[in-house]
């Protein structure tokens, strides 16, 4: 795939244009992520121990809900962030960021390795050695996106 880029002060508003052979799912995945991306959630603003610190979306490993609060965590860190968790899903929809429970989504482009047990339950395993859980709600939805 050839990607080009160019420049022009005319232009007001960024667009972009696919040229393709033929609308495959590859061509249907990378234009759900353009339309879907949105830049505000690039970085989000997280507070821990009362300093404030901007969150890269890429070292995100998973949003989780714990005692009314949402919460990203990287690695063993959890920062506190103001936002809803369906307002979350929404703004990650069509990238690596998958519910996984009522309260837990995941970014798997941080998950290192799955453990399914039987068709019950899936353990992820993340790159950084935290782990969390399926539920088993959402199992047949992380087998889809999994292709598995």
């Amino acid at each position: 795939m050839k990607v080009e880029f160019k420049i022009d002060n005319n232009i007001e508003e960024t667009k972009v244009v696919i040229y393709s052979k033929e609308k495959n799912e590859e061509i249907k995945s990378l234009m759900s992520k353009l339309e879907n991306y949105n830049y505000n959630f690039e970085n989000l603003i997280g507070t821990k121990d009362d300093m404030t610190y901007i969150l890269e979306q890429e070292n995100i490993e998973s949003f989780f809900t714990e005692g009314g609060r949402v919460n990203a965590r990287i690695g063993n860190t959890k920062f506190n962030i103001k936002r809803k968790l369906y307002e979350l899903e929404e703004n990650f929809k069509s990238t690596s960021f998958v519910r996984i429970s009522n309260s837990e989504i995941v970014n798997f482009n941080k998950v290192k390795s799955l453990d399914i047990q039987g068709s019950l339950s899936i353990r992820l395993n993340f790159k950084s050695g935290e782990y969390t859980y399926v539920s088993r709600r959402y199992i047949k939805r992380i087998k889809n996106f999994l292709k598995i």
